[in-house]
């Protein structure tokens, strides 16, 4: 529509532009790539070894790596088991502060409950 005044002819060249690029779609779509017509077969093929789990050959290289593969991982599980997720030191430190901090909660709730307010402002003091 914008080169309609420039160029009258263009939007005969468009539909016929339109009309050509969906028949060779259709023809590449339809014709050119098809999916093959399936035909039977005797055996499944290589996936018949597979699913027996016979005649298997492994080389002497992707066995050491294999080997080496399943060490690595026993040696992995061994250490998650020996080796403990968080120190001693650190998980008597958080229960130190934990049981810490239930404390002053514990005394800061009694004293508001009391209306102690002179034992409470020594305690803001520090803070």
């Amino acid at each position: 529509m914008m080169f309609a005044c420039a160029f009258p002819l263009a939007f005969a060249f468009a539909t016929l532009n339109n009309l050509t690029e969906m028949r060779t779609d259709e023809l590449k779509l339809l014709a050119m790539m098809r999916r093959p017509t399936p035909r039977a077969d005797a055996t499944i093929g290589a996936w018949l070894n597979i699913f027996q789990g016979g005649k298997w050959k492994i080389s002497p290289g992707l066995g050491a790596i294999l080997i080496m593969e399943h060490m690595l991982l026993f040696i992995k599980f061994g250490f998650s088991r020996i080796v403990p997720e968080e120190p001693a030191v650190v998980r008597a430190a958080r229960v130190k502060n934990a049981t810490q901090a239930a404390e002053m909660c514990s005394k800061k709730l009694l004293r508001s409950i009391s209306g102690d307010e002179k034992i409470l402002s020594p305690m803001k003091k520090h803070a």
